[in-house]
């Protein structure tokens, strides 16, 4: 019978996390990058068309992404910082839970 394969270091360490992070930091720059050069088209279209509604109305949306991805970094930081405060070595929480950044990292994930 296989032995079950038990990890010599965690999966889920704070070295993996940061590198995690960080590429999802650049991942929100890239998106906000690519949404402020959305929304510079979409008002070329407009200042060639003041009615045209639907331009309107992809500018605004492209501000929103621009604006969202953005938020996301902040929270990305914001839970970073909570999981320097937590010390490494605690892996479970007072009741047996996960702690609270992984916790927070899933309800993330699952907005």
């Amino acid at each position: 019978m296989p032995k079950p394969y038990i990890p010599k270091t965690s999966i889920m360490g704070p070295t993996r996390i940061q590198r995690i992070a960080k590429k999802l930091i650049d991942e929100a720059g890239e998106d906000r990058k690519l949404a402020l050069e959305a929304h510079r088209f979409f008002r070329g279209l407009i200042a060639d068309n003041p009615l045209d509604s639907a331009s309107k109305n992809l500018m605004v949306d492209s501000l929103k992404v621009a604006q969202a991805s953005k938020n996301n970094v902040v929270k990305i930081l914001g839970l970073m910082i909570k999981m320097e405060d937590i010390p490494h070595d605690q892996t479970k929480g007072n009741n047996g839970t996960t702690n609270t950044v992984f916790n927070e990292l899933d309800n993330l994930l699952n907005e």
